[in-house]
């Protein structure tokens, strides 16, 4: 009924289990070696004295790793990052678009336009802070409006 390969194989691979299973309970026993050396060195409650060392040491770490990436953000916050250039004639008697307005604005909103108004006898410029997206002390023109509207949405 069988034939004569069948009683051969099988005992090939039960030889070839018996193989893989010896070979993952040595692996194990020369970690659990490792792990409890028979000198008496380590015992299961030094090891596990270690490890929560280790972990506390980490979460010291971390907690120091958050607070610096925090001082970073907030520090990151107050750089220019929204910025707007226009260039314009603001005068009929020159040529070309000479004049110009930029907003140097943080994520907040904060900074500075300046304006630079050329004209043929004299350049004159002009610098207004920023608070917020507005200007509360100075007024600003048309041009300055528009740069700080166009950096506030960059």
């Amino acid at each position: 009924m069988y034939s004569d390969w069948v009683g051969p194989a099988i005992a090939g691979f039960l030889a070839v289990w018996l193989g893989v299973l010896s070979f993952l309970i040595w692996k194990q026993g020369n970690f659990l070696q490792s792990l409890f050396p028979k000198d008496g060195k380590r015992d299961i409650r030094r090891k596990f004295e270690e490890v929560l060392e280790a972990l506390e040491e980490f979460k010291e770490e971390s907690k120091k790793t958050k607070a610096d990436l925090d001082e970073l953000r907030e520090e990151g916050l107050l750089h220019i990052s929204r910025f707007w250039l226009l260039r314009y004639n603001p005068y009929e008697d020159t040529g070309g678009d000479q004049s110009f307005t930029v907003a140097l604005l943080d994520t907040r909103g904060s900074g500075f336009v300046l304006t630079s108004l050329h004209a043929r006898s004299q350049t004159r410029v002009f610098a207004k802070p920023i608070t917020d997206g507005k200007s509360s002390k100075y007024r600003l023109s048309k041009e300055e409006e528009e740069v700080v509207k166009k950096a506030m949405k960059k």
